[in-house]
């Protein structure tokens, strides 16, 4: 839920709870009225109605107050987004929605999870790189850009000597970007060669690197926008190929409903958030 809604449900228990200690000081003050004694009755004034039938009133109002539900605001629109970056999830969801003013965003750490998200709860639109839309048979409708491109250039990491010859015996690793069935079919692609190779995936940039110091990989499969900050991180010497084929497509935005309300808001993001996603421009 955003900061907002929470803000309005916070607001009207606020008010709920003013409303009921008003309600008992008054009830308290009738009581006491009640009690006080009193001078001789005038014979012709009418009698007054029991306290007890005023206490019940109030008691029922106060039930009814209680009771009644919060008035929130919701969000207009809701967006999911998975997407290969350093940043934690929770970092990148609030720094999407801070600049998304009305909408709902919910980043994803785990593309199983953002999968099941959008077939049980579809949002009206979805974000991620391309691959993750083909995978779920979803169209780009809006692809991002970077310096006048729609693909990013991946590297192969390894500390090891590679040839052409070692790419379908080697283990790699890279972030999941398509469906545990799909993904030695994949990084065969990218690699370039016919022979699907063992694959491990990983849900963070961090991860590949902790696969090369534990050896549980041979080579890694990593965004080249990333290959600085992935290299200050560790002594172990690198050797980095740049291979023609390993070309991924960048992010991508899907409309499942509504598309005008939050393609505008998607069109507006800054543009520091949008080199978290790694692109400059909407196509």
């Amino acid at each position: 839920m955003s900061s907002c809604a929470r803000q309005d449900n916070d607001s009207a228990a606020s008010v709920r709870s003013r409303s009921l200690r008003s309600l008992i000081s008054l009830l308290g003050a009738r009581h006491r009225r009640e009690e006080a004694p009193r001078g001789p009755r005038r014979i012709l004034r009418p009698q007054r109605a029991p306290a007890v039938l005023l206490a019940a009133a109030v008691l029922v109002g106060c039930c009814l107050l209680l009771l009644s539900p919060p008035t929130t605001a919701g969000p207009e629109v809701t967006l999911y987004v998975y997407a290969v970056t350093p940043l934690r999830a929770r970092a990148l969801e609030q720094k999407i929605e801070d600049s998304m003013p009305g909408v709902d965003v919910t980043v994803f750490g785990k593309l199983s999870d953002f999968k099941t998200a959008l077939e049980t709860s579809p949002p009206n639109a979805a974000l991620s790189p391309r691959p993750v839309l083909a995978s779920l048979n979803r169209g780009a409708d809006l692809q991002g850009m970077r310096a006048g491109s729609d693909a990013e250039q991946y590297l192969l990491i390894s500390t090891r000597a590679l040839t052409r010859e070692m790419f379908s015996s080697l283990r790699y690793g890279i972030v999941d970007l398509v469906e545990r069935k799909s993904l030695p079919k994949f990084v065969a692609g990218l690699l370039g060669v016919s022979v699907a190779p063992e694959v491990q995936r990983v849900t963070k940039i961090e991860d590949l690197l902790q696969l090369l110091q534990f050896q549980t990989a041979d080579a890694v499969l990593l965004p080249e926008r990333f290959r600085a900050d992935f290299e200050s991180k560790s002594k172990m010497s690198f050797t980095i190929l740049s291979l023609s084929t390993a070309k991924v497509g960048l992010v991508a935005v899907t409309f499942l409903s509504d598309r005008h309300s939050v393609e505008h808001a998607i069109r507006r993001l800054p543009k520091h958030v949008m080199a978290d996603l790694g692109v400059d421009e909407w196509k």
